[in-house]
């Protein structure tokens, strides 16, 4: 009796350990003694941004230095398609959409963490040769704060990159790439000098003390004047 309570102990510990090695996933089916079978999804992702101007243009991949570019807080539209490509349904895939440093996410599905600057959605139950496409609108950083210039892509830097990953039921994954230029015409212009007007002081004195000597001047030409033509009339 023991020995058969001891057997069904370590079968439990045993199916107990297998199960928690072995992860499961919603399109994962268990195999009759052991083990289980994953259905293989194979899907794309993709990262477009409209192009700048009047109207809006096309959707491309990414915007370069002798592309158009954006200015400090103009708007930029996105678009994420979701392709797959296989022959089943995929059940889920979870996407992550990072913005960059000078771009901030501003409308669309998901749910986004301004703290950690990324959206997270998912797309449910994508058909075989089936596309979803998603759209999003973000914004640039005021012109504070966007560097003077042009700013574009340098040293693997993510001040301009939006970066996006997809993910499976399988844990499979696939990932794309955004870049646009930015560029910030705001010039600082030097200080005004202000002219100020002399402060009143000593440089007073001289000219106060002239005024009695032009008073007296003017009392003796008068006096003189006076003289002449008395003198006249005699």
């Amino acid at each position: 009796m023991k020995k058969i309570l001891f057997s069904i102990l370590l079968l439990g510990i045993l199916t107990t350990f297998v199960a928690k090695a072995t992860p499961a996933y919603a399109d994962c089916q268990p195999i009759y003694g052991g083990g289980q079978t994953c259905t293989s999804f194979n899907f794309t992702i993709n990262k477009l941004v409209q192009v700048p101007g009047k109207g809006g243009g096309n959707f491309v991949d990414n915007l370069g230095v002798n592309d158009p570019k954006f200015s400090p807080s103009q708007t930029i539209n996105y678009e994420l398609i979701v392709t797959n490509t296989g022959n089943a349904t995929i059940p889920t895939l979870n996407i992550t959409d990072t913005f960059p440093t000078y771009i901030n996410f501003v409308s669309g599905a998901g749910s986004y963490n301004s703290n950690s600057k990324t959206l997270s959605l998912i797309v449910s139950n994508l058909g075989a040769g089936q596309s979803q496409t998603i759209n999003l609108t973000a914004q640039v950083t005021d012109s504070k704060t966007v560097p003077v210039g042009v700013t574009c892509e340098k040293n693997n830097t993510n001040n301009v990159t939006n970066r996006v990953t997809a993910t499976d039921n399988n844990g499979d994954s696939d990932n794309d790439s955004s870049t646009v230029c930015l560029q910030n015409s705001t010039a600082v212009l030097p200080a005004t000098t202000v002219a100020t007007t002399p402060a009143t002081g000593p440089e007073l004195i001289p000219l106060a003390l002239l005024f009695p000597s032009a008073l007296g001047g003017f009392i003796l030409r008068r006096k003189s004047k006076k003289s002449i033509i008395e003198g006249g009339e005699k």
